[in-house]
């Protein structure tokens, strides 16, 4: 049995529908094969993973095989024309239909809320306030999977790296702050980002004293964090420069005790490796994002919550409420992370 996933981005939606790979495996055993095509930005998130057989980044290297099944999981045009020129018995999700896309009745959960829902944008919005399962659960069903865990594979070397740059302290706490500048609506405002850095660095965080913070973020916010860390001049405030590759930045989550972020990459990479997290949301949706049992949520309480606007209200996601969700985390107790101290 040979089947396709189609899943280019964005890159943490290629790393928690990756958690389906091993249960496929599981579920048909030794004998699926199992191809993969992304985009080669998402190979680091993809190219240790035993559960994958094939790797690939262009739809050539796919037209030589016929497909059991195919997953279409992602809906622009041009990789739904390579979609639409291979060969396969059966497709799941997204395709071509007189040159527009469509889906499949057995992923409507899904692409219901989506850019190209047959019930048109403002019904798609308001679906995905509206939607209660997260996306696990939805793509349990797309996959015909009963149970699926996170999982990441992590490159050995970053891991060393990761190791010798993150400081030593009691508990190290993360914080994505920024996003790139694509989203300022997922960002923590200035004076609520540093309420909360202060509260982690004199001790009266759940998570006590000896805590340090590790700024995450690649390119324009890396310098971001480096300009809060000259400004503050604070002891265990550093900030980590992941721009070399993505398995870097995992290999930095992976070596937190704690996250504290936006919808991002960084905090399905921090799930993915059963980092404990708190993550907040304005423009996005919450009850979207599985917690697994190790992560706690702050949801916007403003009008435009899970718009997916830019610039959506973010004035309710405060340092006051993150504190507090960091201290429901069923992860902390005792006024410490539930986690052993980092040597």
């Amino acid at each position: 049995m040979h089947f396709l996933v189609v899943k280019k981005g964005a890159l943490g939606d290629v790393v928690r529908t990756s958690y389906f790979a091993e249960a496929l495996k599981r579920k048909l055993g030794p004998g699926l094969r199992l191809s993969w095509i992304t985009a080669p930005v998402s190979a680091d998130l993809l190219r240790l993973n035993p559960n994958i057989d094939d790797l690939w980044f262009e739809f050539e290297q796919a037209k030589p095989f016929r497909f059991d099944r195919i997953f279409s999981l992602d809906d622009e045009l041009e990789t739904l024309a390579g979609v639409a020129a291979l060969s396969a018995e059966s497709v799941t999700g997204a395709f071509l239909q007189d040159a527009r896309p469509a889906y499949t009745s057995d992923a409507t959960e899904w692409f219901d809320m989506g850019l190209h829902s047959r019930f048109g944008k403002q019904r798609a919005d308001e679906l995905k306030k509206l939607n209660q399962k997260s996306h696990a659960r939805i793509f349990s069903a797309i996959f015909g999977i009963e149970h699926v865990a996170p999982e990441f594979y992590l490159d050995e070397s970053c891991r060393r790296w990761a190791q010798a740059n993150l400081p030593k302290a009691m508990r190290r706490v993360g914080i994505n702050p920024y996003s790139g500048g694509r989203w300022p609506s997922k960002e923590l405002l200035p004076h609520e980002l540093q309420r909360l850095i202060d509260w982690l660095l004199d001790g009266s965080s759940p998570f006590g004293a000896g805590t340090a913070v590790v700024l995450i973020g690649a390119g324009q916010d890396f310098t971001k964090n480096q300009a809060l860390v000259a400004r503050r001049e604070r002891d265990n405030l550093v900030a980590v420069c992941t721009d070399e590759s993505v398995q870097h930045l995992a290999a930095a989550v992976g070596g937190l005790d704690y996250l504290i972020s936006s919808d991002s990459l960084a905090m399905h990479l921090a799930i993915a490796q059963h980092v404990p997290f708190t993550a907040f949301f304005s423009p996005t949706s919450a009850v979207e994002i599985d917690d697994w049992g190790i992560g706690t949520k702050v949801a916007s309480t403003a009008p435009d919550y899970c718009s997916y606007r830019k610039d959506a209200d973010n004035s309710t996601i405060t340092a006051d409420r993150i504190i507090e969700a960091i201290g429901a985390n069923p992860r902390i107790s005792g006024g410490r992370s539930g986690t052993e101290p980092r040597g």
